[in-house]
């Protein structure tokens, strides 16, 4: 009868060779599964099978024990409607993404908790979050990391405000003329390193009228 037996070309219950495996995850790296998978000419579900083979093999002995720092934020793609969000571990220089998983806000920092568990890791030794001003992220923060401080960095910090500094710039432009070229004028850094000639004569413009922006 036929008889099953495994050869050391292949992993036992893979229907491929190792060396298409390995072909099939150089593509993974550099593009989508679902293009991979029309290249090599099989379906997604199965080329998704080979990746989540290797992505657990790869993680299995991963030891978060002595982990403190972290940094979390999301990612969009498909033009927003697809989110992951991703972790790391901010004191690590290479390979620093401890986890990541699909979806945004605050189910993400507890499916990272029940991570860094399954993996030696506590969730209360984690001392600082660095991440956006999200609710949802903050909320889930305080619940799932409970002795972390949370920093938020610079281009959070930064964006509204210079969104806000826009829109009153807008309003008072309505209201009465501007000096020209203003606009990057304010929201550039204020010195003539980043600003051009005309800028910095805007700016001063801008100075002498008394504006609220």
């Amino acid at each position: 009868g036929v008889k099953r037996v495994e050869v050391p070309w292949a992993r036992k219950g893979s229907a491929f060779r190792l060396l298409f495996e390995q072909a099939a995850l150089a593509l993974v790296r550099e593009m989508s599964v679902n293009a991979a998978a029309r290249i090599i000419e099989i379906t997604d579900k199965r080329l998704w099978r080979i990746v989540e083979h290797y992505v657990g093999k790869a993680v299995s002995p991963f030891n978060l024990s002595d982990i403190e720092p972290v940094g979390l934020d999301e990612a969009a793609s498909k033009r927003g409607r697809n989110y992951a969000t991703v972790f790391i571990d901010t004191e690590k220089r290479q390979e620093p993404v401890v986890f990541a998983t699909p979806g945004k806000g605050k189910q993400t920092l507890k499916q990272f908790s029940a991570f860094l568990e399954a993996h030696e890791g506590n969730p209360a030794n984690i001392r600082e979050a660095v991440c956006d001003m999200s609710p949802a992220f903050l909320s889930g923060v305080a619940e799932e990391l409970p002795n972390a401080q949370v920093t938020v960095d610079w281009f959070h910090i930064v964006q509204p405000l210079t969104k806000a500094l826009d829109e009153v710039r807008k309003q008072e432009g309505r209201i009465k003329p501007l000096p020209k070229r203003l606009r990057w004028g304010v929201l550039k850094r204020g010195d003539a390193d980043h600003l051009t000639p005309n800028q910095l004569k805007a700016l001063a413009e801008l100075l002498e009228q008394g504006l609220d922006t």
